[in-house]
């Protein structure tokens, strides 16, 4: 039986173990990113039971959504709820509205799972599609999140309980359907300036194979695929908007975040942010549900290997393989899984301008495009050729290279860039870049030996990346590259100088580059 009949609506209200009292919405101009909070007046709210940061629901317009409550002495008054920039964006809340204001929990059974996860029982399918529900609809405290996203670093998971978390995942959120074939590519944990996916939609869609794509905020690199299509292009679309992108153009380059694709998982990734960690199991989880939850029947998983990767060995990557493989046939997917080497950044640039500029070199054929990120895209979309049946082997990597070389891939990214509210016409020269930089010159004569994408992570990061597009690394010398005494060797960019000498303090105790 095909799982996607048994999905369960998360929009389901439950009943508060409170009466419920009636306000009406006050919009507040205050945008937290990605938390919900609504303000009540602080004796009204004690009047009813409800304490600072209890999880209430709020019933608008027939649908129930669970916010975490915030008190106010005077700025809100009695009768009234004040709804904050975040929760008005996503339900489409109007001021003067009424609603039902009650105190609400989690599930019983949800918050018993999770006892049980926390001493490494193994949890069953409604079990885990409780926990799912109540992160989904946050009902979840962020300690209880927290508890449930940290449980995959020290319980590994089965084949089977990864399935059901990413089958739970998806189903307690918005669920889309496309006909016919439905392809995608994902890279897991990117190597740094790794962004083949910008070239590889444009190249595939303009050869007719079918490929909507959504995508998650970076956790462990300086700038994923969001953070760079957010450069030229609007990412956040509904449901609707979605479907339409798909129908004329075969694709869409969006957030998921904000669809409901899913939901559990972007809870997920923000109790795994601070540290800039996510286990694998949580990983292929996250990956596979918003496959599943985006109607995807052929995906291309891209594991990048390698010494200072996030997948350090063959090991590793051949037990992620199997997993992949294992969990996508279990929700009626064809998957492939390519291992790939990650010794090195992918470009020069890393960051999303720098990114982006590389990836507009590479589609737009400029003299100074990145060969190494071009071949790699054209290797995946090769693959993806091969997986949906359109050619085989040789035949399959002339038609990438030809597309890409015919200009084809880069008008159907300007199709793309306009359906989402862009500049269709901009160029790679035309990108703000950061005005405050730092150069690194080499303290001896050698030969590039090695560079630690772990490091560059870090140092990206203080510069402010991913949430400032502007920072960003650039890199003058690769791996087994000459350099003499004083060489610039890279350069720091950032939007602020503290950024600049954060990143040299941390440099001092941490070298990037490994010079012999």
């Amino acid at each position: 039986m095909n799982p996607k009949k048994t999905q369960t609506s998360p929009k389901q209200v439950y009943l508060p173990v409170r009466q419920a009292f009636h306000v009406r919405t006050r919009l507040i101009d205050i945008q937290e990113g990605d938390s919900f909070t609504a303000l009540l007046n602080e004796q009204e709210a004690r009047d009813h039971g409800i304490n600072s940061m209890d999880k209430i629901s709020l019933i608008y317009e027939g649908e129930e959504i669970v916010v975490d409550a915030d008190l106010s002495h005077s700025y809100i008054k009695r009768g009234e709820v004040g709804i904050l920039k975040d929760v008005v964006q996503k339900y489409k809340i109007e001021a003067g509205k009424m609603v039902a204001v009650a105190f609400t929990s989690n599930s019983s059974l949800s918050v018993e799972a999770l006892k049980k996860a926390l001493k490494g029982v193994k949890l069953n399918e409604k079990e885990t599609f409780s926990i799912m529900k109540d992160i989904a609809t946050n009902r979840f405290t962020d300690t209880l999140t927290t508890y449930y996203s940290a449980l995959g670093f020290f319980y590994p998971a089965t084949d089977h309980e990864l399935y059901i978390m990413a089958k739970a995942m998806a189903q307690t959120g918005e669920m889309l359907h496309f006909p016919g074939v439905v392809a995608d590519k994902h890279c897991m944990w990117g190597v740094p300036g790794n962004e083949t996916t910008m070239i590889m939609i444009p190249l595939l869609t303009s050869l007719g194979i079918k490929m909507p794509k959504t995508f998650s905020k970076a956790i462990t690199t300086p700038a994923a695929t969001g953070e760079c299509v957010s450069v030229l292009m609007d990412i956040s679309f509904s449901k609707k908007q979605i479907e339409e992108l798909v129908r004329k153009h075969n694709t869409c380059l969006v957030w998921g975040g904000g669809l409901d694709l899913a939901p559990a998982d972007e809870k997920l990734i923000k109790a795994a942010y601070p540290l800039s960690m996510q286990s694998y199991s949580r990983t292929i989880v996250s990956i596979m549900a918003k496959k599943y939850a985006m109607g995807i029947n052929h995906s291309l998983i891209d594991i990048p290997m390698g010494p200072t990767a996030k997948v350090p060995d063959m090991k590793t990557a051949n037990k992620l393989k199997k997993q992949f493989i294992y969990v996508g046939q279990k929700l009626w997917m064809k998957v492939h899984v390519e291992i790939t080497d990650a010794i090195e950044p992918i470009g020069a640039g890393i960051g999303a301008i720098l990114q982006v500029r590389e990836v507009l070199r590479v589609l737009q054929q400029h003299e100074l495009r990145p060969m190494d990120l071009q071949n790699k895209a054209l290797f995946l979309a090769a693959r993806i050729i091969e997986l949906v049946g359109m050619a085989k082997g040789k035949a399959a990597d002339e038609l990438a290279l030809k597309t890409l070389k015919s200009g084809k891939a880069w008008g159907k990214m300007q199709e793309i860039i306009k359906a989402q509210h862009g500049n269709p016409n901009i160029k790679s020269e035309q990108l703000e870049l950061a005005k405050i930089k730092k150069e690194i010159k080499a303290e001896k004569d050698g030969r590039v030996k090695s560079i630690d994408m772990k490091v560059l992570n870090v140092v990206a990061r203080t510069l402010g990346a991913p949430i400032d597009l502007k920072a960003w690394l650039y890199l003058r010398k690769k791996t087994g590259d000459a350099v003499k005494k004083w060489d610039i060797i890279y350069v720091l960019y950032a939007s602020e100088e503290p950024k600049i000498k954060m990143a040299i303090e941390y440099l001092d105790q941490k070298k990037m580059y490994e010079i012999r």
